[in-house]
């Protein structure tokens, strides 16, 4: 028999189908009515790289597992669902479907699908009821509970269980030739409706397969306007996701007359980042993630996105859901959830906001009629409304630390960061809106070019009191040209070019790791040269506090000083240098091969030109405020030369006084850079570094790796002051006291100023023991470097390239 036979009025079945899809198509085309009031995206190149994305993010979903048990309940939902809308579409077609997988293999498709798809169902209803235990009664702080939620659940739900039951009875009915294959309804339909008459039975399968129909019609019609939407959604978010190196934010055309600079509104947004709100979970992993979130401040990733999605809602409200055809009056909408509507303290008027921050702008839904349209239809006072405290608070703007957590976290790839930079620059640059604190440090960068406002002259006084000259690029150009036109022995050529940083140059405590680092560089053998004087900011902090001018003038600076030496390589102990020199600078004609500290000195270690002998020397957390302990050099105003970190003479017989005296850590904990680890991948390299000291034991912290803690200097806040909440450095150090470690281990300027400061805090407080230190990776090897054995010759290899150049995002 037919299902047209065994069904009443089936006929209505397909008619209906056809109905709820043409809404579905209908209500998708308006939502890209407002793409196109946004910018062109540019994602039509690299298809495999794309291909690979939605493999791997879309379809095997990798990012869901980081969190095994919601990570199941979703895949088991998502497979479930897919092998479901399998034996929707036979049924709505009269088994078409069932009629061509059957042809070959004598119907052993069919069966392996009919058998999937029964078993998915059940781990599809496990899973439904999983997922509404946790919203309704464990509720975790990342999910917020709304109706819209618990409606697609019910939704799914009862279209599994339908479909189930609506099996059972049919088979109990009629029977089936591959009733072996359903797994789940032949028993049911044995146990339930196998006592049953005739009768009964095709009464209860005709209500429960038309149950079954209607429910897929109204999820069809319902989806568009429902978080939900991301099961369409994701396919197109995960292959069109950014594929150039994450730390590389878009360059702006500063000579442009006609185009606003930054972000204001959901037009100067590119259409992928539309997509990109439609498509969030609302699973709240980017907010569960965020530090600024944790400690208490008004940034909430997760709303934002929401809010960018509900501005686009809005836009739209002016568009007819039929071409031509004026909006149906009374029409029905979906009330999406609003960023307004995430957990946090009660406001005055009972409303809720996000811990810290204000309550999200109530935004109007517009119908076309209040306010006058824009070519496109959509609503124009919605198009033009800013998103800052529309979709994200002002302070929110300013909160985030760029670490990129957020982005990491996401399983649908959304990228928050390049939409909240963008909304700085539009506050920098055309509304001049910005923490009063930040004028100091970009005044300093454009006239001085470091954000400290030091004189050039003071770059090298970091090198005052070595042991050994540190060469200049330009003095080592000029002895090389003497040397062609006479004949005469001049230098050769370095090895590689050490781009010291405006930390290492001009922070007392930083200096000691430039020490370390030109010691390890010196003992290797390696040829190397500094910039000196011609260095400047490498534009970071200007960048991600939304400067875009004086980052660009910067970056040209830098970039023709560098194209005009050519270095080999450039070796920085900086990982905000290190991602805007390699993946940034090529925006500007400047293309170099830049490694970070960590991975030059693992490859010196692997090679046996640096030998570590014994740990590395403890020094009491006061002595790292005073000048001139163990490698403290003179300030800018000129003190006397310090003893060198681990300084000693080729071929010399005893360390610098302190060095050998010391005891030695036993326990230290690393601290991942957010620049080095998330966005450029370096884990292993500074791992390695610490395992080639003898003596220690790495104690990791949970939060490590691509999930580490930002210190909370990023994104410029190393300039700012954090009012709002906790500090962030605060709570990291307190996850690294939590290991018991006596050594906090950084690999960054920034990190350690801040891990300094925490642990000092910390100490002050109570809170850690006095003998608690923070200290670079590259004084740890410095110190403890064998004292007797000569250094390398000059004409050795360099080291080998370590798997530490920036890179884009490995998968995952």
């Amino acid at each position: 028999m037919s299902l047209a036979s065994e069904v009443p009025l089936y006929p209505l079945a397909p008619l209906l189908f056809a109905i709820a899809v043409i809404s579905f198509v209908l209500q998708m085309a308006r939502h890209l009515r407002v793409f196109r009031a946004a910018h062109p995206s540019d994602v039509a190149n690299r298809a495999g790289d794309r291909l690979r994305s939605l493999l791997v993010y879309a379809i095997a979903q990798v990012r869901m597992f980081r969190d095994r048990r919601a990570g199941t309940m979703h895949a088991a939902i998502f497979w479930g669902f897919v092998l479901l809308t399998v034996g929707t579409a036979n049924r709505v077609t009269a088994g078409l479907v069932e009629a061509v997988l059957a042809w070959p293999l004598d119907g052993w498709i069919w069966r392996i699908v009919v058998a999937a798809g029964q078993l998915l169902a059940v781990a599809v209803l496990v899973a439904i009821v999983y997922a509404a235990f946790r919203r309704v009664v464990t509720r975790p702080a990342r999910l917020t509970l709304s109706r819209d939620a618990l409606l697609v659940l019910v939704l799914i739900g009862g279209i599994v269980a339908t479909e189930l039951v609506a099996e059972a009875f049919r088979l109990a009915r009629y029977g089936d030739p591959y009733e072996a294959a359903t797994l789940v309804s032949w028993p049911l339909g044995r146990l339930v409706a196998a006592p049953l008459s005739p009768s009964a039975q095709q009464a209860i399968f005709g209500v429960t397969w038309w149950a079954n129909i209607l429910l897929v019609c109204a999820f069809l019609v319902y989806l568009p306007g429902s978080k939900h939407l991301h099961i369409a959604t994701a396919f197109f978010n995960t292959a069109f996701r950014k594929l150039t190196p994450r730390g590389e934010l878009p360059r702006m055309d500063l000579e442009s007359e006609s185009a606003t600079f930054g972000v204001r509104t959901i037009a100067d947004l590119g259409w992928k980042d539309l997509l990109d709100g439609f498509t969030c979970t609302e699973c709240g992993r980017c907010q569960s993630q965020c530090p600024a979130w944790a400690t208490g401040k008004p940034l909430n990733p997760k709303t934002f996105i929401m809010g960018l999605r509900q501005m686009a809602v809005d836009a739209e409200q002016g568009v007819p859901i039929l071409p031509a055809m004026p909006r149906i009056s009374g029409m029905p909408r979906v009330t999406w959830l609003r960023p307004s509507d995430a957990p946090g303290r009660p406001t005055a008027d009972g409303g809720s906001v996000a811990v810290g921050g204000s309550p999200a702008t109530s935004v109007p839904s517009g119908d076309g009629s209040a306010s006058a349209a824009t070519g496109t239809g959509l609503v124009a006072s919605a198009v033009a409304r800013p998103i800052v405290d529309t979709a994200i608070p002002y302070d929110a703007v300013w909160d985030c630390v760029t670490c990129g957590a957020c982005v990491e976290a996401c399983p649908v790839t959304i990228e928050h960061v390049d939409k909240i930079v963008g909304l700085r620059r539009n506050l920098v640059l055309e509304e001049s809106r910005f923490p009063q604190e930040a004028t100091t440090a970009f005044t300093n960068m454009e006239r001085h070019g470091n954000p400290w406002g030091q004189p050039r002259t003071a770059r090298l006084d970091w090198a005052k009191g070595l042991s050994f000259d540190v060469p200049v690029a330009a003095d080592v150009m000029a002895r090389g040209a003497e040397g062609g036109a006479d004949g005469s022995s001049a230098a050769g050529p370095i090895d590689v070019l050490y781009w010291v940083g405006c930390a290492a140059a001009f922070d007392d405590r930083n200096r000691r790791v430039a020490r370390a680092l030109v010691t390890c560089l010196h003992e290797s053998g390696v040829r190397f040269a500094v910039l000196g004087q011609e260095e400047s900011c490498s534009g970071d902090p200007a960048r991600r506090m939304g400067n875009e001018y004086v980052y660009q003038m910067l970056a040209q600076a830098n970039v023709d000083t560098l194209n005009r030496y050519s270095p080999p390589k450039i070796v920085t102990a900086c990982p905000h240098c290190f991602n805007t020199i390699a993946n940034e600078y090529p925006q500007f004609g400047g293309r170099f091969e830049v490694v970070h500290h960590s991975a030059y000195l693992a490859g010196l270690v692997a090679e046996g030109r640096l030998r570590p002998a014994s740990a590395a020397r403890a020094e009491p957390a006061g002595a790292e405020a005073r000048a001139g302990v163990e490698g403290g050099s003179a300030g800018a105003e000129g003190g006397g030369p310090a003893v060198a970190v681990a300084t000693h003479a080729a071929g010399a017989g005893d360390r610098a006084s302190g060095a050998s005296a010391a005891a030695s850590p036993r326990s230290v904990t690393y601290h991942d850079s957010c620049y080095l680890t998330r966005y450029n991948g370096v884990i292993e390299q500074p791992r390695a570094v610490l395992a080639a000291v003898p003596d220690l034991e790495l104690r990791e912290m949970e939060r490590n790796g691509r999930q580490s803690f930002c210190c909370g200097a990023g994104g410029g806040r190393m300039w700012m002051e954090e009012r709002r909440g906790i500090r962030i450095n605060a709570e990291r150090t307190r996850q690294a006291l939590e290991t018991g470690a006596s050594t906090v281990a950084t690999a960054c300027p920034f990190c350690l100023v801040m891990m300094r400061d925490g642990v000092a805090d910390a100490v002050a407080a109570g809170a850690a023991p006095p003998q608690v230190q923070t200290i670079d990776i590259a004084e740890l090897l410095a110190s403890s470097l064998a004292s007797s054995r000569p250094p390398a010759k000059v004409g050795d290899a360099s080291p080998h390239r370590e798997a530490a150049t920036a890179s884009p995002e490995v998968s995952g």
